[in-house]
């Protein structure tokens, strides 16, 4: 930062920062603490010429100065009081005086004169910063920022992701969500592994119709056979597959379903593509939750206390068709012990209780009775005690349990 050296009212030199670059089409703001000086002049021209702008009229004279202020004497300036924000805003109104600085404002450029044909300023064209009250500026829109032709561009980034957002939830109609949605187009694959992208891309499948949606599926589609699968495995693709299977028509995922199922075992395995496979349970077509089903029966006692595959079977029990759920459960019971090694575990506790509301008659007879005959070992557990609470028949012995227990799972 330059500085320019004044002499106060009093007498005393005075250094004064310059705000603005000397030799700029921008003006020289020159900004002091004191009363004394508070001067703006444009370098550009090349004129000395003084200006009488201090505290008791004592005039001082620029080189190469151009003065832009009319008369001869500015009004007395007052000490400048802190400023808490700073905006900057475009105008093109001309100015011919400086007020005094307020308490609470803003600085807005004004641009006069002409400009090339590439439009930068040339010649006689001058710059100037007036002070605008920060309570007279027009209020941002909230929620419908400016973004067509720069969705992309935007949503790569954390703060432009949300403006897109914003935008998304602003328009008016189907066709103007549709325009902005288009934008997208050919950077799918590269939007659904972002950290940013995707939330962009979920809201696009959450608001926009189904058909608008297809050129989502095609691009996924696009990238090969196991491209669903690849976006199933990513902590943020599989986001946006859960939302593809939520709200877009079975005969446009269907195909991406198929895919999936192909790996069902492994990715109901997956830290994030179970997530997907519970997806299919409960917004999939009966004949792609049989099949789904199908598969977690081949390996259902091992699954049954893995910590991603238990929660796709508690969802199996709570979706698939009553047959199919009938099937699961003798599957899992057909294994001795494994209800109670569920039911005291973090992972398959939700299971075990999911399985226990499926059963019924006497299966459901004998379940109770084996889970009475271990009452002792599930009141050790945590896990085990919930679920002895969620059985009515049960319930009554965890009145039991020491009160730091019972405190420990309310």
């Amino acid at each position: 930062m330059m500085q320019a050296n004044f002499v106060q009212a009093g007498g005393g030199a005075l250094a004064v920062p310059v705000v603005g670059g000397m030799c700029s089409p921008m003006p020289a703001v020159l900004m002091c603490p004191q009363p004394a000086v508070a001067v703006v002049l444009n370098v550009q021209g090349g004129v000395p010429a003084p200006i009488l702008n201090v505290q008791g009229g004592q005039p001082m004279t620029f080189p190469g100065a151009v003065p832009i202020m009319a008369g001869t004497q500015m009004p007395q300036i007052q000490p400048m009081q802190p400023v808490a924000s700073v905006q900057c805003q475009e105008s093109s109104a001309e100015i011919s005086s400086l007020p005094p600085t307020p308490s609470a404002s803003c600085f807005t450029r004004t641009t006069t004169g002409s400009t090339t044909a590439s439009g930068s300023s040339f010649g006689l064209s001058e710059r100037s910063m007036t002070p605008v009250l920060l309570g007279n500026l027009p209020p941002t829109p909230e929620g419908a920022p400016q973004v067509q032709g720069r969705v992309w561009q935007l949503c790569q980034k954390q703060t432009g992701c949300r403006r897109v957002q914003e935008a998304i939830d602003a328009c008016s109609s189907d066709q103007e969500r549709n325009a902005l949605a288009q934008e997208m187009a050919g950077h799918v694959w590269e939007a659904a592994r972002c950290p940013f992208g995707n939330y962009v891309l979920q809201r696009f499948i959450t608001l926009l119709r189904p058909r608008d949606c297809q050129f989502i599926i095609e691009e996924i589609s696009s990238q090969g056979r196991r491209a669903a699968s690849q976006l199933a495995r990513h902590r943020y693709g599989c986001r946006i597959m859960q939302r593809l299977l939520e709200h877009l028509r079975h005969e446009q995922t269907m195909g991406m379903v198929d895919f999936l199922l192909k790996e069902g075992l492994q990715l109901v395995r997956h830290q994030y593509g179970n997530f997907v496979m519970q997806r299919i349970l409960s917004h999939g077509t009966p004949a792609q939750r049989h099949s789904l089903c199908q598969l977690l029966l081949i390996q259902a006692s091992d699954l049954a206390t893995d910590q991603n595959a238990s929660a796709v079977l508690a969802k199996a029990l709570a979706h698939v068709c009553p047959e199919d759920k009938r099937s699961l459960a003798n599957g899992l019971l057909s294994q001795p012990g494994l209800l109670l090694a569920m039911s005291k575990i973090r992972h398959g506790h939700q299971t075990a209780l999911a399985l226990l509301h499926v059963l019924e008659g006497e299966m459901l007879a004998k379940a109770l009775d084996t889970m009475q005959e271990n009452l002792s070992a599930l009141s050790r557990s945590r896990y085990g005690r919930v679920v002895l609470r969620s059985i009515p028949a049960l319930s009554a012995v965890c009145t039991d349990l020491p009160g730091e227990e019972v405190a420990e799972n309310s």
